[in-house]
Order: structure tokens, then C-alpha cells, then sequence
């Protein structure tokens, strides 16, 4: 349903009110019900400098929360950091056909223990959520998408170029497309990892 603009919104006691065009006929309806602005979905998800949303909300929807960051996270541990036990696992998969259930189970248990030790890892989550939400702000504030997905398989990252765990041995977000020349002066207020 979107916004469909049927459905009257609370906004903290204030409306959004278009301007009413005297010249015209209205009949004998009431000019405020017809120039009321109604909307399902809350201003953050609409507002914003392009229309596509409030850059500074950093906060996360239910939708957000338990599907899209865990697939995230999955799809980052598998071809970033975890790839040396996903490729013995795929090879192991691809010399054996149907019999892997039972010659591919240590391969298949190496990848899940190194994907469940950086899922345990709050740090790791955190980032995670910090890489996805700069996207989000990103676009919003830009209208430049971050393509992540690509007909349904997870984009690599350019390992050489911008590596995807920092001095630590922790995960560093990865930066959005168009990062640095719609923010030659700096990142932006809301971001609060600094890629440089």
C-alpha cells in the first residue's frame, strides 16, 4: 500500500496543509478535509531533502531488524571473511554431488564455526548495522544507491582496494557508492563512522 493517502496520521498535533485555491468550486465541502495531507507511513520514511526519507533517522524497522542485517551479515562472513572455509566447503560440495551430506559434514561444520564466531561478536553486529544504515542515509540524502544485491547473489567487496577488517582484526563498514564526491568536505553529521 505504500503511502497511499487515505488513512489520517498523527504528527506530533500539527498537519500538513496544502494551499486552497479560492478561485475554484468546491461545493459544499469542507475545504480543510480536502486539503488535509493523510499519510500511513511516518515523515521519516517520506520527508528528507529528496523525498525518499530522513537521513538523520538511524533507527530500524521490525523488516530491518530480524531479516535484511542477519542475511547481511551471512552474506559478508561468507565472501569476505569466512572465505577460505566457504570455498573448502563448495569444493568439497561440487567433488562429491548428493553424497556431501555425508563426506562434506567437518567442511561444512569449519564454515558455520567461523560464521557463528563473528555472528557472536557484538562489534561485528554493530557494524553491520552502522554499514547498512549509512546506505540508507546515504540514498536519502544523495539518491545514490548502494547495490549490494545483484540478481539475488551479494555483490564481493574489492578486497584489495578497501579490506573488510581493519588493523583489530575487526569489520570495517564498507563505504556507499558515491561516497566521497557528494561528501568532498567530510562525512555527513548523521554518519558516525569515518572511512578515511
Amino acid at each position: 500500500m505504500g503511502n497511499m493517502i487515505f488513512n489520517q496520521r498523527v504528527m506530533d498535533g500539527e498537519e500538513k496543509k496544502y494551499d486552497f485555491d479560492k478561485t475554484k468550486h468546491y461545493g459544499d465541502i469542507n475545504e480543510e478535509a480536502i486539503y488535509t495531507e493523510r499519510r500511513i507511513l511516518p515523515q521519516h520514511r517520506y520527508g528528507g531533502p529528496k523525498g525518499l526519507g530522513d537521513p538523520e533517522f538511524r533507527g530500524l524497522s521490525k523488516m530491518e531488524e530480524d531479516p535484511l542485517i542477519p542475511q547481511r551479515m551471512r552474506d559478508i562472513t561468507r565472501t569476505q571473511i569466512c572465505t577460505r572455509e566457504h570455498e573448502e566447503f563448495c569444493k568439497c560440495s561440487k567433488d562429491n554431488g548428493f553424497s556431501m551430506i555425508f563426506f562434506c559434514r567437518e567442511a561444512k561444520d569449519k564454515m558455520v564455526e567461523c560464521q557463528q564466531q563473528w555472528f557472536e561478536k557484538p562489534q561485528f553486529q554493530e557494524a553491520v548495522k552502522e554499514e547498512y544504515l549509512n546506505e540508507r542515509s546515504h540514498y536519502r540524502e544523495s539518491g545514490i544507491k548502494t547495490q549490494r544485491y545483484k540478481r539475488g547473489a551479494f555483490v564481493k567487496r574489492d578486497i584489495g582496494a578497501d579490506p573488510p577488517l581493519d588493523k583489530e582484526g575487526n569489520y570495517r563498514p564498507q563505504k556507499p557508492t558515491g561516497w566521497d564526491e557528494f561528501y568532498p568536505d567530510g562525512p555527513p553529521k548523521w554518519a558516525s563512522f569515518n572511512y578515511n
